[in-house]
């Protein structure tokens, strides 16, 4: 797509952020966003799975599991009937891998395509709009919820603090939020630079390191209970794709199944050691 960015960097606390902020951040969003298209990944079918599994599991067994597959992280015990929220749930399928387990969950998503597949496919659970849009017309289903996620959204949302700031005061008392994103600090973030997957500008607003998320997560009012960092399932072999060809644009064979097998094992690794493209926190309200 047109268009040059770039990445600036706060001095005093080091949170970055998209420059020039683009006037309409929805319009970089193409048809084809996979997070909004019709039709499942094997990789993303397999991530509701490990869901599903972790939301009805004991807690060491989901515990391994959110740290095999990050989308199946759940931030603790899970009892029976417990009420979710997934801000930002794309075409539904963690609602649905949550109420398969046998939760109330609910998510909004303000791509308008995006709800259409999720309701094609009847997941009438997923409600089109933002955050604030929902909260402003009275139509979200009435909480607290005992567990909110966040799955690669923070990064995307204009106001975080804003976003963060309606979320706790959503949650029930002892409810716990779930954040996922990329992680800018990452080896492979610092070794690829500017042909690094996990910048998507323009349209990831804001990139989050270990401690800036921790300081965005207490300026809004909340104790992280849990950081680390996580593997990100084709950023690695998809920014390596990018540096051999110059840095500008993917070819796509990082994109390829056995390649994105092949690399999972390194990418879950850099993420054990603290140097994975994710970062994946627990938070509560203080």
């Amino acid at each position: 797509m047109p268009g040059e960015f770039r990445v600036v960097e706060c001095t005093s606390c080091r949170l970055c952020r998209t420059d020039p902020w683009p006037d309409d951040p929805a319009a970089w969003y193409p048809e084809d966003y996979p997070q909004h298209a019709s039709g499942e990944s094997i990789t993303a079918r397999g991530s509701r799975a490990a869901l599903a599994r972790a939301a009805r599991s004991g807690t060491l067994a989901s515990r391994a599991l959110g740290v095999a597959i990050p989308e199946a992280e759940v931030g603790g015990p899970m009892r029976p009937g417990m009420t979710v929220l997934d801000v930002g749930a794309g075409t539904g399928g963690a609602v649905m891998a949550l109420r398969n387990a046998g939760h109330d969950a609910w998510g909004l998503e303000p791509s308008p395509q995006a709800v259409e597949v999720a309701h094609a496919a009847g997941n009438r659970w997923v409600l089109h709009g933002s955050l604030d849009a929902i909260l402003h017309e009275g139509r979200l289903p009435e909480g607290p919820w005992d567990v909110i996620r966040m799955s690669q959204v923070l990064e995307h949302l204009p106001d975080p603090l804003g976003a963060l700031g309606a979320i706790r005061d959503l949650l029930a008392p002892g409810g716990r939020l779930i954040v996922g994103v990329p992680n800018i600090r990452s080896l492979a973030a610092r070794a690829t630079h500017e042909a690094w997957d996990g910048l998507e500008l323009p349209r990831h607003l804001v990139h989050y390191d270990r401690d800036s998320l921790r300081w965005v997560l207490a300026l809004a009012g909340f104790r992280t209970t849990s950081l680390r960092t996580t593997p990100l399932m084709g950023v690695l072999p998809g920014s390596l794709d990018a540096r051999t060809s110059g840095g500008t644009r993917q070819r796509g064979w990082g994109d390829a199944l056995p390649v994105r097998l092949l690399a999972y094992p390194v990418e879950w690794t850099l993420g054990l050691i603290g140097q994975g493209d994710g970062l994946l926190a627990v938070a509560r309200p203080q």
